[in-house]
Formats: structure tokens, C-alpha cells, sequence
């Protein structure tokens, strides 16, 4: 196999725009067309420049890790538009509606000009050819969490460029899922399984999970904004549900497994087998991970995270920091619930004391490197104890003083995916892009929300997750008082589901999806995130010369818990849950097409 992550060009022919710009592109015409796709080796080299467009790590920015700010996982100073209703209809979605279109232009022009005759339909031309169903139903799906009903590119509309041909009506939203399970499903049969090239291409494996996170997302949908605005026009949700479960059961006949303790040769600390999903270079072995992104400096693909997170950014715009909600989540270590109300919360050191691994894993404590465990390194560990002439060289508090996006507004620095082997500026620590345990999460909740999560369910799902966590498993039977408030009644079991997805898949970019799906509007509205207690009688006030600290008491709660985003959002988001679930139509997609309608509450006055 050709190494994909230093194949990246293929040429900014095929990079061209989305339905709007029809009418002025410039003819594809270099390759030519006719013969371009036409045997095994132009085939691969076309599909590996659509993967160029996937989630990463940015090269300046923190790519991934710092997306969630979208969501009530991370705090930014330069907060979400969205969720606090600032968008507007004019360029409100106009980036995401050129980006998906653009990139199905790309892969239709695939299946539009391929070539290959019958008989040189090799295994690995057809596995290629798979991969390229996967980034149709990809970029769909990703067009379809923003925008609802759209037209749905199935084939290249390039012979539709005019006025009259662009007149294409959106699917509904529940027949555009069924599409893209569809796609998903062809890319299934195609694929080869992850052991060909061990997670570093589309797999079958990777092409049945995505259909299941598609399922699972249209069916919960369908189900939480029935009677609104943005229901479907007929509730597909039961059947959308059940092919999450045909689907997991099909996957859990396939032969992955968690990375645990016991398949971990470098396993050492509690959280190592989870924080190695994160921090390693290489996942070739990790069957956890079905699908990843390389980086290598030998090959000259590297990622600047490494250096964000070793400078302490969360958000590269400004000063953030992970929020206390999502450290709340986490459970203790023998399985029990968490009271943030506790006062042994208000002391930083305890907050992370017998907790879930995954906490420990995720988030920077005292103990931790920003950059590297090696001998020959000067990092110091982040340590919170109180500040003293004696002991100031010891104490390293979070960067709560700094400037820029260095500053941290919470007390809370990511932990994930920070390089224990850094060395320069230039990062290699590999990106997980779909993992067996989103899967298992997936099929739990389907069941659940089917009421068919009975016990058996539980234990092939919600328990590997917590024991690998290092968190003792009992059978979920308790409404926790101090959990998310949804604004609707959960079962035990839905609420434990949920948990878990957040605990998990935190710092993933699933959030985010999750809130809009679930109708968890109740969660933003009127909210805003803080972060540690910074009252003066705690450890983490103390930490700090007494001069530098009296100077973080204007961006604190009432009872002493940091507030960064007290002064620019006094009032808390301003979530508008009869417009914001869906990005608007772009004005301009309007004119030309005269099929679609302007999502909820865009409409013009």
C-alpha cells in the first residue's frame, strides 16, 4: 500500500465548488476525464486526495481536540456564535453548505469518470471503490447534521449546470439518513476488513460503525424533535433505531476489541490504557481503533497540537478551559455518583482523587507533564499546593496567569493526546477517527431508546467501557439528583448511557451532535460554563503568589468558582431552540434553487 498520508495531491482540478458556483466553474478538463480513472494506480492516487479532507489536527491550530467549544465541554472567552443565537441567515451556514457540496463533487466526479474495466476489478480496486461510497455518505451525513433536508448528489450534477437543471428538491431528513446508510452499506460489502492496512484506510469495519452513528443519530432525532418544527415528515425513528442493533451485531461478530490492560504492552498507570488511544504514534495494533491518521516526521506530515498543548491552549482564539460540567461527569472509581456540591470538590487535588480513569486521561492534574516524561526533558509537572518561598520552584499551577490563548480560563488544560516522547515543535502523536467504542456506546443507547437494553446489553457494552476505565460496574438503577437536567424525564439506564458517551468520547467533536439530536436545548440556554473553585480558603488560590491571585476575583462566581465567561455572557447562551438546531440555507442556494425552503426561523421578516 502506498503511504496515503504523503499522497496528497491530486490536483486542484477536482477541488472546485459547491451547486451555487455552477454556472462559472471552469470545465474539469485536466486529467482528462475520459481516461483519468481508468486503471488501478490513478484509482488509488484519486482516492487518497479525498481523504485530505477529513477531521486532523490542524497545522497551526488544535484541530480536533479543540472543537468541543462548540458544545458545553470546553469554556472560550471567544464563545460559539451559535450557541448563543448570533448567527445570522446571510453567511450563518454558508461555509459548511460550500464544504459538504464541494467534497461530493469530488467524489461523484470519481464515480462519474471511472473507468476501470470489469475484468482488472481487482480486491483492492474494489475496496478503493468502496472507500469512495463511505466519503459520499460521509460528506451527506455531514451536510445532513447541519442542514436537515437537502438535495441529495448522488451522481456528479455537472450536466445540470443551468438554471433549469439546479432545480433539485431536498429529501426529507429521514429518507437523505436512509441514503446514507445505504452508501454505507455498498462501502461495507466493498471494503476490506481493518487488518489489510491495519486502520490506516477506510475499512468495512470503520464503513458499519458510521452507519450506525448515522442511524443513531436520525433515529433519536426523529424521536426527541417529533412535533416540532424540525421533525421529519414521517417519524422513521423505531426503524432507524433497530438498524443499530443489526448493524453492532454484525460488527461484534468481527473480531475487535477495547484496548485494555491485558492487550497493552506499554500499560503502566490506570488510565494508560485509555490515554494511549490518545498519545501514541502508532495504532497499527490497537484493534480498538478502526480507522486513524498517521503523522511522521520522517514523511513530513506532522501536527503544531504537540506544542498548543505543551504552551497549555485549549482553544487557539483565546483564553478557554474544559469545563467543570464535563469534569462533574465523571464517575468515582467504585462506580458511584459523583455530588458537586461536595466540599471536597473546592480542593483542585481531590477532584481527581479515586475518579474514573478517563478524567485522569483527559484533563492535566498534579502529577502530569505538559510535554514530556523523558529524562533529558526541563517540562516541569503541573503541581497545586500552596505557594510559599520555600516551595515556589515545586508549584506549577494551570496557566491561569498567562496571556493569550495560553491562558487557561477554567483551571482545566487537556490532557489528551499530549506527546510523553516530545521533542520539537512537530507533532506525530496519531489521530483516532472511528474507534470500536463509539459502536458499543451506540448499540446501548439504540436498545434503550427500543427498550430492548436488558442486562446481557448492558454487560457487552456499558461495563468494558467502565472497567477499562477502571471504574466498578454495577447495573445502572438510580436516578443520579446532580446529572444533566434534559428537560425531559431519562430512564436509569439512558442517563448512564449518556454519561458514558460524554466520558468517552469527550474532545472528539461528538458533542456537539449529541445536545442537537437529544433536543438538549435546556443545557444552553441561559448557561454558561465554569470552571475550578478559586475561592480564597482553596488549594488552587493558595497555589498562587498571593499578589497574582487577588487579580482572578473579577471573572468568579458568587460562591468562588471561576466564571471566564461572566462579562461576555452575562445573560448565558442564547440559544434559539426554534432556529439554531439547523443552520440556515444559504441566501444565495435560495435564488438559484427554487425547490428549497429556508430552515425553521431563518425566514426573512
Amino acid at each position: 500500500m502506498k503511504k496515503l498520508y504523503i499522497l496528497l495531491a491530486v490536483g486542484a482540478s477536482v477541488m472546485m465548488s459547491a451547486c451555487s458556483d455552477f454556472l462559472d466553474r471552469e470545465p474539469m478538463t485536466t486529467p482528462n476525464s475520459e481516461t483519468f480513472l481508468s486503471n488501478a494506480s490513478a484509482v488509488n492516487n484519486y482516492i487518497n486526495g479525498l481523504y485530505i479532507a477529513l477531521p486532523s489536527f490542524g497545522t497551526y491550530d488544535m484541530g480536533v481536540r479543540g472543537e468541543e467549544k462548540n458544545s458545553d465541554n470546553i469554556v472560550a472567552e471567544v464563545y460559539d456564535k451559535r450557541l448563543n443565537g448570533e448567527l445570522l441567515e446571510t453567511g450563518g451556514g454558508t461555509a459548511e453548505w460550500q464544504n459538504g457540496y464541494q467534497n461530493l463533487r469530488n467524489v461523484n466526479y470519481f464515480f462519474e469518470y471511472y473507468k476501470v474495466p470489469e475484468a482488472e476489478e481487482t480486491k483492492d480496486v474494489l475496496s478503493l471503490k468502496g472507500e469512495a461510497y463511505f466519503f459520499r455518505a460521509y460528506w451527506h451525513f455531514y451536510l445532513l447534521t447541519r442542514f436537515g433536508s437537502i438535495p441529495v448528489m448522488d451522481k456528479f450534477w455537472d450536466g445540470n449546470a443551468t438554471v433549469a437543471g439546479l432545480q433539485i428538491p431536498p429529501r426529507d431528513r429521514s429518507a437523505v439518513a436512509q441514503f446514507i446508510i445505504d452508501d454505507l452499506k455498498t462501502a461495507k460489502n466493498l471494503l476490506y476488513s481493518r487488518s489489510q492496512y491495519k486502520g490506516l484506510r477506510i475499512c468495512k469495519e470503520a464503513a458499519i460503525i458510521m452507519a450506525m452513528r448515522v442511524a443513531l443519530y436520525e433515529g433519536t432525532w426523529e424521536k426527541y424533535h417529533k412535533g416540532t418544527d424540525f421533525a421529519a415528515a414521517e417519524d422513521k425513528s423505531t426503524d432507524l433505531l433497530g438498524q443499530v442493533l443489526t448493524l453492532g451485531d454484525e460488527l461484534f461478530a468481527m473480531g475487535l476489541s477495547l484496548n485494555t490492560k491485558d492487550n497493552d504492552k506499554k500499560f503502566v498507570s490506570k488510565e494508560d490504557a485509555y490515554a494511549h488511544l490518545f498519545n501514541s504514534k502508532d495504532l497499527s495494533d490497537m484493534t480498538e481503533v478502526v480507522f486513524w491518521k498517521k503523522y511522521s516526521i520522517a514523511d513530513g506530515v506532522t501536527h503544531n497540537l504537540s506544542s498548543n498543548l505543551g504552551a497549555g491552549y485549549v482553544d487557539n482564539s483565546g483564553a478557554a478551559g474544559l469545563a467543570q460540567s464535563l469534569i462533574d461527569n465523571y464517575l468515582n472509581a467504585d462506580g458511584s455518583f459523583i455530588d458537586p456540591n461536595d466540599e471536597i470538590y473546592k480542593d483542585f487535588n481531590l477532584t481527581f482523587k479515586e475518579r474514573d480513569a478517563r478524567l485522569l486521561a483527559t484533563v492535566m492534574h498534579s502529577g502530569c507533564k505538559f510535554k514530556s516524561t523523558s529524562p533529558e526533558s526541563k517540562s516541569k509537572a503541573m503541581f497545586v499546593d500552596e505557594y510559599s518561598d520555600e516551595n515556589k520552584q515545586k508549584v506549577r499551577p494551570p496557566y491561569l496567569t498567562e496571556s493569550g490563548p495560553a491562558r487557561n480560563a477554567t483551571g482545566y488544560h487537556i490532557r489528551m493526546s499530549i506527546d510523553t516522547t516530545y521533542v520539537s515543535g512537530q507533532g506525530e502523536t496519531s489521530l483516532p477517527i472511528i474507534r470500536y467504542a463509539e459502536a458499543l456506546l451506540a448499540y446501548a443507547e439504540a436498545a434503550e431508546e427500543l427498550d430492548k437494553c436488558d442486562p446481557n446489553v448492558l454487560e457487552r457494552t456499558l461495563k468494558p467501557l467502565r472497567e477499562r476505565a477502571g471504574v466498578t460496574y454495577t447495573a445502572p438503577a438510580e436516578i443520579d439528583p446532580n446529572f444533566t437536567d434534559f428537560g425531559y424525564p431519562i430512564s436509569a439506564k439512558l442517563q448512564e448511557i449518556r454519561r458514558e458517551r460524554r466520558s468517552e468520547l469527550a474532545l472528539q467533536g461528538f458533542r456537539l451532535d449529541d445536545l442537537m439530536r437529544w433536543r438538549a436545548h435546556k443545557l444552553i440556554q441561559g448557561k454558561r460554563g465554569t470552571g475550578a473553585y478559586f475561592g480564597a480558603d482553596g488549594v488552587l488560590y493558595k497555589a498562587f503568589d498571593p499578589k497574582t491571585a487577588v487579580d482572578l476575583k473579577t471573572i468568579l462566581t458568587t460562591d468562588g468558582w471561576l466564571d471566564p465567561q461572566k462579562e461576555v455572557l452575562p445573560r448565558g447562551y442564547q440559544f434559539d431552540s426554534s432556529r439554531d438546531y439547523l443552520l440556515p440555507i444559504p441566501p444565495s442556494e435560495l435564488s438559484l434553487n427554487h425547490e428549497l425552503e429556508q430552515n425553521p426561523g431563518w425566514q426573512r421578516k
